[in-house]
């Protein structure tokens, strides 16, 4: 009796637990099989259950709502993600609290973990970024630092997004007080240092990063955008050191070492660059057969096909649903799992058993695998191109190129490098089509006056290289200096041709018509010919002063300089008087207000070049001594800088 009543009893025991196990299932169920659906990349059957859970569940409701949020997400459903994530940060309690078991007025609220609700934060932010709905993500965290102004996660991520909008100020303003709530958090240094670096504030910016590496050593991004800026102000020696460490940290990141290679590519050192991009280039390349693939319903489906891959090659089109891999089922496959079936070796074959609309059966379909080159990787080729012609490998140059175009011909770095390789070649037309497209370069504006020049519009190529602004022209930027003096080599004829003719003016008595010869000049001559042209336009010019007097077009565009510089917009007097030059480049004045502007505005390479025309056109100007002194402080503070 005894035995039998235990047996009773055990058997009670498994009807009661089991029966308690079942409930719990039923209720959670939902939820697990939505993160499960997450996983595999089904999101729409991951929303049904997620949705289902949120109704039934107490357990799961909260956490639920953040995984909904993201389902919603991935398939770009951006406004219905808002709504979950939302939900999911008004949340009160945490789930260790439920598995703990512990009663409501014992568990710890989110109001109590800044870093919960910052998360959460960041995924709505994302999601209005998605929409580009900046205006709505600043309204969102206004209000929830309304009421809670001592999250540094909110201030945080307010200032990033006043940052994309381009609200610098009031960037600066929220990311400060993040570092003082929070003075350890390197998200809000890296914020700081790059909002600082967009305003050209280089000192402050550079003194965030430093901040920032000191807090975390391995921050990977802060030496990147350390070294964004560093390159940015033509340190380019410094910012190789910090793309180095980023790289050290990140060795298969594409971006940085597509930053490295820019670094050393300024320099001239155009085998360590050829180096890096090989090793970007590296790592666009994989193996497979040319799709994009997501689950639905628990199957494999193609998203999207390489347009020259080998799927569509093979004939699988977008909406194909894959329910064999090689002969074994899909069904129920992580989308790593789809992923590591289809990889194989280069020239073997992988066969599909494709379901398509308005098919009976089943189609087989083989494909070869192949080397896929990835779209995002036409940069990398237009970046080896233009190392590859600088070190005299035209051909490979141009292959580069053409590579570089067929991947994306709308990116501009793949069209500036088939311009430079067409012009390399001699067919300067299509140089001229492909780099008129590419927009604020001065590298690009240097070629295509070039191209123009070489087809011998030499008015057109003047023109284009006289409006290229000073400041962007370095001879640190190695490459850009040897393009820059091609073109001048180029100009040289016509550079000869205007002083035979100022020989024949002057002979006739036609000084002012002999001081614009050389004016046209002097715009396009290197170093050494300009101070040539300087020294005859002051020997005409110490014939008859009346020639100093500055042509009517001239003498307006100085007036308005000397009206903005006299209200501290130094900027606008800049292009004011840059203008007057172009207008009349042998009136040695204009150089000097030029020369002191750019003083101003800490531009010391733009002011020592002008300040030394000024000179040589004027060496014998009460005020020479004092220009030449003024020269010294700028080179003094230049050195300073260092």
């Amino acid at each position: 009796m005894k035995r039998t009543g235990l047996i009773i009893g055990l058997i009670f025991l498994v009807f009661t637990v089991a029966g308690c196990v079942s409930t719990t299932n039923v209720n959670d169920a939902p939820y697990y099989r939505g993160k499960k659906a997450n996983e595999k990349g089904d999101y729409k059957a991951a929303i049904e259950d997620f949705n289902t859970a949120i109704k039934n569940s107490n357990r799961f409701r909260e956490f639920a709502y953040d995984e909904l949020g993201d389902a919603y997400f991935k398939i770009g459903n951006y406004r219905d993600a808002i709504t979950a994530y939302k939900k999911y940060l008004h949340s009160t309690y945490y789930n260790s609290a439920f598995d703990a078991g512990l009663p409501k007025d014992k568990v710890k609220l989110y109001d109590e973990s800044p870093s919960y609700r910052g998360t959460a934060a960041v995924k709505i932010i994302q999601s209005y970024q998605a929409l580009k709905d900046l205006d709505s993500a600043v309204s969102f965290m206004e209000q929830l630092i309304a009421k809670d102004q001592n999250n540094s996660y909110y201030f945080r991520e307010l200032g990033y997004i006043y940052i994309m909008i381009g609200q610098y100020d009031k960037a600066i303003t929220a990311t400060k007080r993040a570092i003082e709530l929070n003075p350890q958090d390197p998200y809000s240094y890296n914020n700081l240092g790059y909002v600082y670096g967009k305003k050209k504030q280089y000192d402050k910016s550079f003194k965030a990063f430093r901040k920032l590496i000191e807090i975390n050593p391995k921050n990977h991004a802060a030496y990147s955008n350390y070294g964004l800026f560093l390159a940015e102000k033509r340190d380019y020696e410094g910012a190789a050191e910090q793309y180095k460490k980023a790289v050290s940290l990140q060795p298969s990141n594409r971006t940085y070492l597509s930053g490295l290679t820019n670094t050393y590519y300024k320099q001239g050192k155009y085998n360590e660059a050829l180096d890096g991009i090989n090793k970007a280039i590296g790592l666009s390349n994989f193996v497979g057969i040319g799709t994009e693939i997501g689950i639905v319903n628990g199957y494999p489906v193609i998203k999207g096909a390489f347009a020259s891959g080998p799927a569509k090659k093979a004939g699988i089109i977008v909406g194909d649903k894959i329910i064999k891999i090689n002969g074994k089922t899909t069904k129920g496959l992580k989308i790593e799992e789809v992923v590591s079936n289809i990889k194989g070796q280069k020239g073997t074959k992988v066969v599909f058993s494709i379901e398509r609309k308005d098919t009976q059966k089943p189609l087989e379909v083989a494909v070869i695998r192949e080397n896929i080159i990835q779209k995002a990787a036409s940069s990398t080729f237009s970046r080896r191109s233009r190392i590859l012609r600088h070190i005299g490998e035209q051909q490979e140059s141009l292959k580069d190129a053409k590579q570089a175009y067929s991947l994306n011909s709308s990116d501009e770095w793949a069209q500036f490098a088939l311009g430079a390789a067409n012009l390399d070649q001699g067919r300067y037309d299509e140089a001229v089509k492909m780099l008129s497209q590419v927009k604020k370069s001065t590298s690009a504006r240097i070629l295509e006056a070039t191209a123009y020049a070489r087809k011998g519009d030499f008015k057109k190529a003047i023109d284009m290289y006289s409006a290229i602004s000073e400041e962007n022209l370095s001879p640190k930027n190695v490459p850009l200096w040897s393009d820059r003096t091609a073109l001048l080599d180029t100009f040289k004829p016509f550079i000869a041709s205007k002083i035979e003719s100022v020989g024949n003016l002057k002979a006739q008595g036609r000084y002012k018509e002999a001081l614009i010869e050389l004016g046209d000049a002097l715009k396009i001559a290197d170093d050494k010919t300009s101070k040539e042209i300087c020294g005859s336009i002051y020997r005409i010019m110490s014939m008859d002063p009346r020639l100093s007097e500055l042509p009517e077009e001239a003498r307006k565009y100085a007036l308005r300089g000397d009206v903005m510089t006299e209200e501290g917009e130094f900027e606008g007097a800049v292009k004011e008087y840059r203008k007057a030059v172009q207008t009349a480049p042998y009136i040695a004045k204009l150089y000097f207000n030029t020369a002191m502007v750019y003083g101003e505005l800490k531009r010391y390479p733009q002011a020592i070049r002008n300040m030394k025309t000024y000179i040589l056109l004027a060496p014998k100007a009460p005020n020479a001594r004092a220009a030449q002194d003024q020269t010294y402080k700028w080179e003094f503070k230049m050195e300073k800088e260092k």
